[in-house]
């Protein structure tokens, strides 16, 4: 019991409140805040009873009275929330976040590194070439070695399921009958003169005809060759390829002479540059129109057609091994001659034999592999020489640079004027897969066919001029 304002109160320990009169402790209050299951909506905030709640019915007041009634006042009036424990579950947001930058960063660097490495290696390889020969040996064996296995003749190879077994007969002409008169072509190994050949003793009738010979002193490669295109020659019998009338065996023993049927006009790499559009030569026997090309293309597909029926590959087709004569009747040729006075067309590789490697297939040049398809590829040059009027194919470029466009995949351009089908035949020759090249069937199916076309188209422009010119307006 307090005896002045300076005495203590003494307060119930279990409820912190003072205690009665008979010294016991008070009851406790009601609290207000909402019981669980009793159908009030809960708010989240869990209501706690005041600490301190003075019961002013037992006491007199004083400061310690008043103090608790401050802290009373207080207390009841605060809301006291319960801040719940942290979740055991992880957190991915922050993963979430930094997780797609560093997979995006990590894809890109890989891409770079990647462009980057081939990069080095393209280079590395071009490195390669400027030190070293230009084809890399295959297997132990040079490229060149590998051609002279598969056939000693530079132009011509059978095919194994063209080999007959059977022997072949050539023509053997009497000396006598032979008038050889003007040359019309000289290399290094041999010479082509024109010439006659007569019907018989008389000498009234005769024949115009080109006689091709050795120079003396030739080696006995450039002998074995010159008799291997005799026996090549003699098998064939189409009106797009050169006939061999036969051949003429010199008393002295020396190599025999082959007698061709003479084409008036010449090569055709001469003739197309006669013709040339953007150069003006008065030494031109004619001019050919398009129709000619087109025509001229086509003749030449029919011949690699027949060919190709026969198992035979020509290896080094090109416009410079087509002869024209009357009428442009085309007729495909290898006089054996071309890398002789075409020089700059081939490209010694290795110090060995003559390559025409702007005509040449990728795996041609890589592998020393001549097929069909190789041919094909060349057909496409020789189309494209024909509408470039016998322009060298990618000239003004080495041949170093040649082969390098073949290994990159870089391809002629379209000539000017050159019309989309005839483009469009070309580049299904240059197919990188030999199996997906045009086959020669399709070739000349598709030129012969759009040569008609182009001759109809002219007719019917010419009689409309004709028609014109009758009944003027």
């Amino acid at each position: 019991m307090p005896n002045d304002t300076n005495s203590g109160y003494c307060l119930c320990v279990k409820f912190l409140t003072v205690l009665t009169k008979d010294k016991e402790c008070p009851p406790p209050a009601e609290s207000t805040a909402p019981k669980a299951g009793d159908g009030t909506e809960h708010d989240g905030v869990i209501y706690l009873q005041p600490f301190f709640k003075p019961d002013t019915n037992h006491t007199n007041g004083g400061p310690l009275k008043n103090d608790l009634s401050k802290n009373s006042h207080s207390i009841t009036n605060q809301n006291v929330t319960v801040i719940p424990e942290h979740s055991s579950r992880p957190d991915y947001t922050l993963i979430l976040k930094i997780f797609p930058p560093i997979a995006a960063f990590l894809v890109i660097t890989a891409i770079v590194a990647f462009i980057v490495i081939r990069k080095l290696r393209i280079c590395s390889r071009q490195r390669t070439r400027k030190k070293g020969p230009m084809i890399k040996a295959c297997e132990d064996l040079k490229l060149l070695d590998r051609l002279n296995v598969v056939n000693k003749n530079p132009s011509y190879f059978y095919h194994v399921s063209g080999l007959s077994g059977k022997p072949i007969e050539v023509r053997s002409i009497p000396i006598e009958q032979i008038c050889i008169q003007d040359v019309v072509g000289e290399g290094a190994f041999g010479q082509v003169f024109k010439g006659l050949m007569y019907a018989d003793e008389n000498r009234e009738h005769f024949t115009r005809i080109a006689v091709k010979v050795l120079k003396e002193g030739v080696s006995t490669e450039a002998r074995d060759d010159f008799e291997r295109e005799v026996e090549i020659m003699s098998a064939f019998e189409h009106d797009n390829i050169l006939k061999l009338l036969g051949i003429v065996t010199p008393a002295s023993g020396d190599t025999p002479y082959m007698i061709f049927e003479y084409m008036v006009h010449g090569d055709l790499a001469q003739l197309l540059r006669r013709n040339d559009p953007s150069i003006a030569m008065s030494n031109s026997d004619f001019r050919l129109s398009k129709s000619n090309l087109i025509d001229i293309a086509t003749q030449i597909a029919n011949g690699m057609t027949y060919l190709n029926s026969q198992h035979f590959v020509h290896r080094d087709l090109a416009t410079r091994n087509c002869l024209v004569g009357e009428g442009l009747a085309v007729k495909i040729s290898d006089f054996g001659m071309a890398r002789d006075i075409y020089t700059c067309d081939y490209y010694r590789i290795g110090g060995s034999r003559m390559l025409p490697v702007r005509w040449m297939s990728p795996e041609s040049v890589k592998w020393g592999r001549f097929t069909t398809e190789s041919d094909i590829w060349a057909f496409g040059v020789v189309l494209w020489e024909i509408h470039s009027y016998g322009r060298q194919p990618y000239y003004g470029h080495s041949n170093e640079e040649v082969i390098r466009f073949l290994d990159e995949g870089i391809l002629l351009q379209r000539p000017d004027e050159c019309p989309s089908t005839v483009y469009h035949v070309m580049l299904g020759c240059w197919k990188t897969d030999p199996k997906e090249r045009l086959p020669f069937s399709k070739i000349y199916k598709y030129l012969n066919d759009y040569s008609a076309e182009v001759a109809r188209s002219a007719q019917l422009q010419l009689n409309g001029n004709d028609s014109e010119t009758e009944h003027p307006t």
